[in-house]
């Protein structure tokens, strides 16, 4: 009788693992951090969502996208394993590789003949500024601390190429006469054009940006100097992720190919992911070390 009940007993316990291994266990889902980047400014929600649904498709898992994110935001997400992929700029990518284990998935180049650099601006009827050493005195406006064009680059080429002291260029009466953080590059152009401020540092593409909207008269304009070009925005992931998945995952950047996405996100349709070029952020790193932005 003991002999008959081990035999069920066993017979059970085969029959509900066999029953366990035929059930689906969950498949946590890949979050993709759609956030608006400083060379993306005219991003579409619709679009984004589409680009997490294809991949969701091409890899036969859940992908969530999770919207309107800032990078602090994403960074603290990714560090905590809530999110897993983001769109970064150059100097967020080597920020968030010294606190987060992360590697570059794709790059995503800007539209074929769009500035890729910083620029130094004024008002084209400033006749009293036509070089940086002008803007001595002046008033000048940078967008914001964490901004790679509208703030990292130009402080960069005003220490590097002009001497200036790092730790003192924001001083009032050091070299301008009063600084100040807009927020944008929308909002030092227009800060600029109505005369809030003597000059500013933005994202060049942004002037032609804004004159296609219909916002601003380019001619109004004009571009005292130009930083070294900017490392184009990568899509970067947690190094955690299976590396056969991340493979996975960069297989379906690079055959991604929807126009429409391209168009409505990054204002060329004909623009595609590519590989990164890791070798272009030596020269960010520089910058970093050089201001001291570790």
């Amino acid at each position: 009788m003991l002999n008959k009940i081990i035999c069920f007993t066993l017979l059970f316990v085969a029959l509900a693992a066999f029953a366990a291994c035929g059930q689906s266990e969950e498949v946590t889902p890949i979050r993709i951090g759609l956030t608006i980047d400083e060379s993306n400014p005219v991003a579409g929600e619709a679009a984004s969502r589409a680009l997490a649904q294809a991949m969701s498709e091409f890899l036969d898992m859940p992908v969530e996208p999770v919207l309107d994110i800032s990078y602090l935001m994403g960074i603290e997400a990714m560090r905590a394993g809530h999110l897993d992929i983001m769109l970064v700029s150059a100097f967020n990518y080597i920020r968030t590789s010294a606190v987060v284990d992360v590697e570059l998935l794709v790059t995503l180049p800007i539209r074929a003949g769009a500035a890729n650099n910083a620029a130094f601006i004024t008002c084209s009827s400033r006749d009293d500024i036509n070089s940086i050493e002008d803007f001595r005195g002046k008033t000048f406006a940078f967008v914001d601390a964490v901004s790679t064009m509208g703030f990292i680059f130009p402080k960069y080429y005003l220490v590097s190429q002009h001497g200036l002291n790092v730790d003192l260029i924001m001083h009032s009466g050091y070299f301008f006469d009063t600084t100040t953080f807009s927020g944008g590059h929308e909002a030092s152009i227009i800060g600029v054009g109505m005369g809030d401020f003597d000059g500013a540092a933005i994202g060049a593409m942004f002037i032609e940006n804004m004159e296609e909207r219909g916002i601003i008269n380019a001619a109004d304009f004009k571009i005292i100097a130009h930083t070294e070009p900017v490392p184009h925005p990568s899509y970067i992931i947690r190094s955690a992720i299976e590396p056969e998945l991340i493979a996975s995952i960069r297989e379906f950047f690079l055959a991604f190919d929807s126009p429409d996405y391209f168009a409505e996100n990054w204002g060329d349709g004909t623009i595609r992911f590519t590989q990164p070029d890791v070798a272009g952020y030596a020269y960010v790193r520089s910058i970093v070390e050089t201001l001291g932005l570790e």
